[in-house]
C-alpha cells in the first residue's frame, strides 16, 4: 500500500522520488529495500511470536536461588543459572534468575578493587620512575633491508634515555639497550624504573624474564592489540618518521649519524607540547620551575619596554604636533 501511494504521488506531482519520500517520512534506503522485496515477492509482514508466559518460580526455588547466590557472591546471574541446573539446585531461565536476584538485591556488582584495576595507572611524578620500551621498524633502501630501532623513553619527562639501531630482532638487542641506559643512571629508587612494553616476542622470551628477575625490575605489559597503552613511545616513533628521519638515508652508518644528531636535538632543543613547550632535558635533569619564572620575567620586561616604546612614539608625536 505504501509503495503504491509513493508511485502514484510521484506520477501525479512529477516531483523527484527523494522529495516524495521526504514528505512521507520514509528514508530512501527503506523504500528501495521494500521495492526489492516486492519484486521478489517477499513483502509480506513477518509474524512475530510473543514470549510464552512462564510460570512463576515457587517460593522454594526462590529460596534456593538466593541461598546459592549468597554462596557465590562474585558470580554473574547467567553463570549461576547454568551452575544451578548442573548441580540440581534449580531449573530456571537466566531472565528468571535475574528477576529473583534483582528483587532480593543480590545482583553481582563489581567490587571497587576490580573497578580500580581497570583504571589508567597513575602518572609518574619524577624522572626514571617509568620507562617505555618499544621497537620501530626502519627501512633503508641502500642496501635495501630492514633495521630495528629500540627506544627507551622516560615517561615523566619524555626524555629519550637510550636507543640502539640493530640488524636483528633478537631479545638481547632490547636487554642490552636497557642495560646501557641503566649503567648511566645514578641513585635510582628500588624497583625503578618500571618498564612498560607490549607483548612482542622479545618481551616473552626466557632471556627477557631472566634479565628482569636478575636486575630486580618490574615490567608492565600493555593491553593486547592496544598501541595506545604505550602511546608516548608510539608518538615518539611518529616524530622520528616525520622529523628526525624524514630525509633519505642510505646505509647503516648514515642512519646512525642521523639518529645521533636527531636524538640530541629532540632531548635538548625541541619544544614538547606536553611539557609546556620545553625540551625533555628540562624535566629530566633541569629545573622547569626556574625556566617558567625566567619566561615570565622576559615577558614582563618586554611588556615594560613595549609600553615605553609606544609612549615615546605616540605621546611624543602628539606633544610635538601640539607645539
Amino acid at each position: 500500500m505504501i509503495l503504491g501511494t509513493i508511485e502514484r504521488t510521484q506520477k501525479n506531482t512529477k516531483e523527484p522520488i527523494r522529495q516524495v519520500l521526504s514528505q512521507i517520512g520514509i528514508s530512501p534506503a527503506t523504500y528501495y529495500r521494500w521495492k526489492a522485496r516486492s519484486l521478489k515477492g517477499q513483502l509480506e509482514d513477518l509474524s512475530v511470536q510473543g514470549r510464552k508466559k512462564c510460570i512463576l518460580p515457587t517460593p522454594k526455588e526462590v529460596q534456593s536461588v538466593c541461598a546459592f547466590a549468597l554462596k557465590h557472591p562474585a558470580m554473574g546471574y547467567k553463570r549461576l543459572t547454568w551452575m544451578m541446573v548442573d548441580l540440581d539446585v534449580a531449573y530456571l531461565r537466566p531472565y528468571q534468575v535475574y528477576g529473583i536476584l534483582k528483587g532480593s538485591d543480590l545482583i553481582m556488582r563489581r567490587s571497587p578493587m576490580a573497578r580500580e584495576a581497570l583504571r589508567r595507572p597513575p602518572e609518574p611524578d619524577h624522572p626514571d620512575q617509568v620507562w617505555h620500551v618499544d621497537i620501530m621498524y626502519l627501512y633503508i633502501p641502500i642496501p635495501p633491508r630492514w633495521y630495528y630501532l629500540v627506544d627507551v623513553l622516560d615517561g615523566y619527562s619524555r626524555f629519550l634515555v637510550n636507543w640502539s639501531l640493530n640488524l636483528t630482532l633478537e631479545a638481547y638487542t632490547v636487554t642490552l639497550t636497557i642495560q646501557q641506559a641503566l649503567t648511566g643512571l645514578k641513585g635510582r629508587h628500588p624497583e625503578e624504573p618500571r618498564l612498560i612494553h607490549d607483548h612482542g616476542p622479545q618481551f616473552l622470551s626466557s632471556e627477557w624474564r631472566s634479565f628482569i628477575s636478575g636486575i630486580g625490575l618490574i615490567d608492565i605489559k600493555t593491553r593486547l592489540a592496544h598501541p595506545e597503552s604505550n602511546g608516548r613511545l608510539e608518538r615518539l616513533h611518529r616524530t622520528h618518521r616525520e622529523e628526525g628521519l624524514a630525509k633519505e638515508i642510505n646505509g647503516y652508518y648514515q642512519a646512525l649519524d642521523a639518529l645521533t644528531q636527531w636524538s640530541w636535538y629532540y632531548n635538548h632543543e625541541r619544544p614538547h607540547s606536553a611539557l609546556g613547550y620545553m625540551p625533555p632535558i628540562e624535566y629530566y635533569r633541569g629545573d622547569p620551575g626556574a625556566r617558567w619564572a625566567n619566561r615570565y620575567r622576559k615577558i614582563s620586561e618586554a611588556a615594560c619596554k613595549r609600553k615605553v616604546y609606544w609612549g615615546e612614539h605616540i605621546y611624543g608625536e602628539v606633544g610635538a604636533s601640539q607645539k
